[in-house]
């Protein structure tokens, strides 16, 4: 089993630009997301990892962000189903914004936490475990390339804090191809670096 775990959001496109929720929209890298992505790429060559596994999401923009990572282990990508964004439902085309200022819209009708039509953020924390339990299962170093829902609902589970007060506060959010990583102790997985991006101290 992997005792080292990475956890990756995806290089900025189109849609993070104009802060609106896409949702689903398999948008690609921008010109600075692609930057973003050979930025992490070089930071995670630079590490050292035991036998690195590159694991994605199946959308455009995290399978060209791991693409750019695994190339520099000289390897390949593997799409997980189940690594996607959470699915916004009626709130699609909202501004990001109105994820803090409308929060108390997110609290669905049966206590949930999440879009009215779409995924609350244990739904999202499920499927994103069990499509990782099988990876983490295997011998090597994961690198998991996702978005920044579907990260904060997988962290939120995995560190066991308060799903509303964990999405009003930030502090499991990721901006583009900030890196989290995680160790496994005898007390469960536990944050070495949360979000981190000093890899693109250099882009924009």
């Amino acid at each position: 089993m992997s005792d080292r775990l990475f956890l990756v959001r995806h290089g900025r496109t189109a849609g993070n630009v104009s802060q609106v929720l896409t949702g689903g929209a398999d948008d690609p890298l921008d010109e600075v997301g692609q930057a973003q992505a050979q930025a992490a790429a070089q930071w995670f060559a630079a590490q050292n990892l035991e036998a690195p596994r590159v694991y994605t999401s199946p959308f455009l923009r995290a399978r060209q962000t791991g693409s750019a990572i695994a190339q520099a282990f000289s390897s390949d990508i593997t799409v997980l189903d189940g690594l996607q964004e959470i699915a916004p439902g009626n709130w699609q085309g909202r501004p990001y914004a109105d994820m803090l200022t409308h929060a108390h819209e997110l609290v669905r009708p049966d206590g949930s936490f999440g879009f009215p039509g779409g995924e609350s953020l244990s739904e999202v924390a499920e499927r994103f475990q069990a499509a990782l339990t099988p990876a983490l299962a295997e011998a090597g170093t994961p690198i998991v390339v996702a978005h920044g829902g579907s990260l904060v609902a997988f962290l939120t589970a995995l560190l066991g804090a308060n799903v509303q007060e964990a999405w009003l506060d930030g502090r499991y959010a990721h901006a583009n191809t900030a890196i989290t990583e995680l160790h496994w102790l005898e007390q469960g997985w536990q944050p070495v670096m949360i979000a981190s991006t000093t890899h693109l101290a250099n882009h924009a």
